[in-house]
Parts: C-alpha cells; structure tokens; sequence
C-alpha cells in the first residue's frame, strides 16, 4: 500500500519584509491544502559574535526549536522531517 500524498509549499512571504529589531520573516510554509500557513522561516541577522541563523515558528507563533546556522536550505530540510518524519522513517525502513 502507498503512503498517502502529502505536500510542503515553501512561499515567498505576502507580508515580506515584516520583522522585529532583530529578524525578518521570509517565507511562509503551506501543508497540503491549507490556504492558511502552518508556520514561517525567520531570518535573523549575524551580531558581534553570534552568526545569522534561520528559525521555523508555527502560525500562532509558538516555537518549535527547530532552527540552523549552516543555511536556510538546511532549516528548510528539518522543517520537512518535523512534518514528515513517520513518512521518511517509513521509506528509511524499506529501502
């Protein structure tokens, strides 16, 4: 039996731009049909001893500790197995 289809869009931001002192949201993540965003990837600027980082925060703004230093393309994969884990552990399993 095939797994169910399942889809993560990765959005340029309607509200581009939007940002606090300290970081920018730049795109917001759709699950399936969802006209709705599920979430948001932030960007947060390098400081004085602390490197720039990307962050993932639900809709309703509450964090979900996933975020990367290395490059928003690595955030962007752990976004992907925080939705989709029981699917990837199931393809891991059977390949």
């Amino acid at each position: 039996m095939s797994s169910p289809f399942r889809l993560l869009r990765f959005r340029s931001d309607a509200a581009e731009g939007w940002s606090f002192a300290e970081a920018r949201r730049l795109l917001a993540v759709h699950l399936d049909d969802l006209a709705e965003p599920v979430g948001y990837v932030w960007h947060h600027a390098a400081e004085p001893g602390v490197p720039a980082r990307w962050s993932y925060v639900l809709a309703d703004g509450r964090p979900t500790g996933l975020q990367s230093t290395a490059s928003r393309h690595d955030l962007e994969n752990r976004i992907l197995e925080y939705y989709f884990e029981d699917l990837i552990a199931d393809q891991r399993h059977t390949a």
